[in-house]
């Protein structure tokens, strides 16, 4: 792991402390896959130490290099997200939910540069499309409103003829 995004909080005292990081090309290239390779985001840590937990406001600004799915043009798909983890003492070491971890009262060091990597690659949309042709995509999309009340005739019928069988099954729990 990259030992720069190393947060020793065994030194940290019960109170806020911020971390700023600039994450580029050299911090993706160490990341095995290809779903993010080039980029600038600027990425701030609000870190809140107390007791119990240490929440983690993380803020992240800046932009990712993408390939457009229809023309193969390079451009920018601009980053800005937050997300906040936390980071509850336990017994032992486990990741509850996506932003949810357990650490032991002996962890010393949190490494954020895996979150870091993996909240950049979700911001990656499914489709990849330049902005530019974004705005003919968008136009070019249709939009069909189907009315509740609208019934077709075979609907209709189905309901009004009901199979014998059915009917005489019904009648009989009706008795009981």
């Amino acid at each position: 792991m990259l030992k720069e995004f190393d947060i020793q909080i065994y030194k940290l005292s019960n109170k806020l402390h911020v971390y700023e990081y600039e994450v580029s090309d050299a911090f993706f290239e160490h990341f095995e896959g290809d779903i993010v390779e080039h980029g600038k985001i600027d990425v701030t840590i609000n870190l809140d130490k107390r007791e119990n937990l240490i929440e983690a406001n993380i803020e992240f600004k800046g932009y990712i290099d993408l390939v457009c799915d229809r023309s193969l043009r390079d451009f920018k798909h601009t980053v800005d997200v937050e997300k906040k983890v936390l980071y509850k003492y336990g017994e032992e070491e486990a990741e509850l939910e996506d932003n949810v971890f357990i650490i032991t009262k002996n962890t010393q060091v949190i490494n954020v540069s895996h979150f870091i990597y993996e909240t950049i690659a979700l911001e990656i949309p499914l489709k990849r499309i330049h902005p530019e042709e974004l705005q003919e995509d968008e136009e070019h999309n249709q939009y069909y409103y189907i009315d509740e009340e609208f019934e077709s005739e075979e609907d209709n019928i189905e309901e009004d003829e009901v199979d014998p069988r059915w009917a005489a099954l019904k009648n009989l729990k009706n008795e009981k």
